[in-house]
């Protein structure tokens, strides 16, 4: 009687495993299918794209970012080597020491040569890297012509104020003005800037 016993549970043991197939020739489920392969494609597409809109967003404020210190420190040494030139000239004019040459003012050179192997260089509007460029050309101009006495030293004392009173009233302030406008869209990104 066992044997029959153990017969009849195996027969009903298959019979509840058995595949119904019955499901896979309806419409809805192909249908329901055909929906599932749709919305995961789409939601890869739209979490793809809003992926690659933070990474440009993120890089573009990155270069804002590199761009501010590029400029503050531009201004910085600008703005430190017209205070150079200025008192270089009040001593020239003042003084006219006769071994002018001992007296060449030392420029600082450091940010603007190093702007050539910056990527951010060029991103820095025209008119700003133009007029910073003739202050640095005609500034060591000017030097070279008094220590050679093709200037008498009053006269280029007087043309090396007019050079330093233009960057002052034009570059300086027209950079400055860059750079912290470049800091107020920073920090409305909440990125702050020194």
């Amino acid at each position: 009687m066992e044997i029959n016993s153990n017969a009849s549970t195996n027969k009903v043991h298959t019979k509840r495993f058995q595949l119904d197939n019955a499901e896979l020739i309806k419409t809805s489920f192909w249908v329901s299918q055909i929906f599932m392969i749709i919305a995961t494609v789409v939601g890869v597409y739209l979490a793809a794209q809003e992926g690659l809109s933070q990474a440009i967003t993120f890089d573009n404020l990155t270069n804002k970012q590199n761009n501010y210190y590029l400029r503050h420190a531009l201004y910085d040494e600008v703005s430190d080597n017209v205070n150079i030139i200025n008192e270089y000239a009040d001593f020239i004019s003042g003084k006219a020491p006769y071994e002018i040459k001992n007296h060449h003012p030392v420029l600082a050179t450091f940010v603007w040569e190093n702007m050539r192997y910056s990527p951010y260089t060029l991103e820095t509007p025209p008119k700003l890297l133009s007029e910073t460029r003739r202050f640095y050309m005609q500034s060591a101009d000017l030097i070279d012509k008094i220590e050679r006495r093709i200037y008498g030293a009053k006269y280029g004392g007087g043309l090396l104020k007019a050079l330093t009173q233009e960057v002052s009233d034009k570059t300086l302030p027209a950079l400055k003005a860059n750079y912290t406008a470049l800091a107020d869209e920073l920090k409305r990104n909440d990125i702050f800037v020194d």
